[in-house]
């Protein structure tokens, strides 16, 4: 059967941005638009690119091809700060460099799922993981953490978890992990591990879960999120050499390998960024205290991540797009609870991160003013 002009089952399924009608109402506002709807820093990085010594780095030729792997003193970095603050033993072959941990997650689906299987994801849960299943025809799942055995059937593959979650903050205790590894295992599950807010944990200390089953388990990370070289796109997930082995071929396949001088811009943060992280830390801290008391809306206090995720449905009951709407009107935006789960729509997210401190004020101040002139139901 021909194809043309048709266009592909999987690309019609892959959402396209949440913001697009939210920016619609965002452009009627004349003043400062205030983003708090990305996951952002608004901290500049410890070193800026200009302020590298890159004579002081391992020597390299940032002009020629890299290797798929990675940056071999990258990977030996990266192997390192993984036994030592992950306790995850593993060898050089069981690191793979990529093009930020979005790219590393796309490709670490690819290695586990074929089309068809189904992806459990742990809801609320990051939005693209959703869309990157659809590009691939998997079937996503969601659900939340206590129904996950409920809902594996025979085409289960994957359970996908973040911990420091993405939206809400929430974290992984030590019983809860153990009972995702008793579930995958009884059911013969790969576990993909999304751990990008590892260096931003508040109340209770980060465990990776592949300490606790590191034959099923797929972990990525971020240097975007620990050392705010978000636009340098350099991520990295940690497996099984086996899987790594596969995943290592797909990033062949799609990109062929990280540009080597963002490698070693990521190097560098990994190798001297201990005091950008604690600062960074303590910063994110005050900052997620300062908006949780200031915000009119309820929200619990997230121990780790970048966000509040905010309960809108005193004024718009189990859809919260009509606040939003009047809130991107007001100069403000951020995430619709619906790209984090069919079920969350009346919640949004908003990143504490991403803005200093008199504009996070002002912010919320906008939004606690849209509140304030909305009735809110009972």
């Amino acid at each position: 059967m021909s194809r043309f002009p048709s266009l592909s089952a999987a690309g019609h399924a892959t959402p396209a941005s949440i913001f697009a009608r939210l920016r619609e109402h965002l452009a009627t506002f004349p003043g400062d638009f205030i983003p708090l709807q990305i996951g952002d820093t608004h901290l500049a990085p410890a070193h800026a690119l200009g302020a590298i010594r890159w004579e002081e780095l391992p020597a390299v030729d940032v002009y020629a091809y890299g290797s798929p792997a990675g940056w071999d003193p990258l990977i030996e970095a990266i192997v390192a700060k993984a036994r030592a603050r992950n306790g995850i033993e593993l060898a050089a072959s069981g690191v793979q460099v990529t093009v930020g941990t979005t790219h590393a997650l796309s490709c670490a689906l690819q290695a586990l799922c074929d089309p068809g299987d189904e992806l459990i994801l742990v809801t609320p849960h990051w939005p693209l993981i959703k869309g990157m299943a659809l590009a691939q025809s998997v079937r996503p799942i969601e659900v939340p953490l206590e129904g996950v055995e409920a809902a594996i059937t025979a085409r289960t593959a994957v359970i996908y978890v973040a911990s420091p979650n993405n939206p809400d903050g929430a974290m992984l205790d030590s019983a809860q992990i153990d009972e995702l590894v008793r579930i995958a295992r009884a059911h013969d599950l790969w576990i993909l591990s999304d751990e990008v807010y590892e260096d931003y944990v508040y109340d209770l200390p980060h465990i990776s879960i592949a300490t606790r089953a590191p034959e099923r388990t797929v972990t990525t990370f971020s240097f975007a999120k620990s050392y705010a070289q978000a636009g340098l796109r350099v991520g990295y997930a940690l497996g099984p050499a086996d899987v790594i082995a596969t995943v290592k071929k797909l990033v062949n396949h799609s990109v062929y390998n990280v540009p080597v001088a963002m490698q070693m811009a990521a190097y560098h943060a990994l190798t001297t960024g201990s005091g950008f992280l604690a600062n960074a830390r303590e910063r994110y801290r005050g900052a997620r205290d300062r908006a949780r008391a200031r915000l009119h809306a309820p929200a619990a206090l997230p121990p780790g991540g970048a966000y509040l995720w905010v309960d809108f449905s005193k004024w718009s009951g189990d859809d919260c797009m009509p606040v939003l709407e009047k809130v991107a009107a007001a100069g403000v935006l951020l995430a619709p609870g619906s790209a984090f789960g069919d079920a969350c729509k009346a919640h949004a997210r908003l990143c504490f991160t991403g803005v200093d401190e008199a504009r996070l004020d002002e912010g919320i101040d906008r939004i606690n003013g849209v509140l304030a002139s909305w009735r809110s139901i009972g």
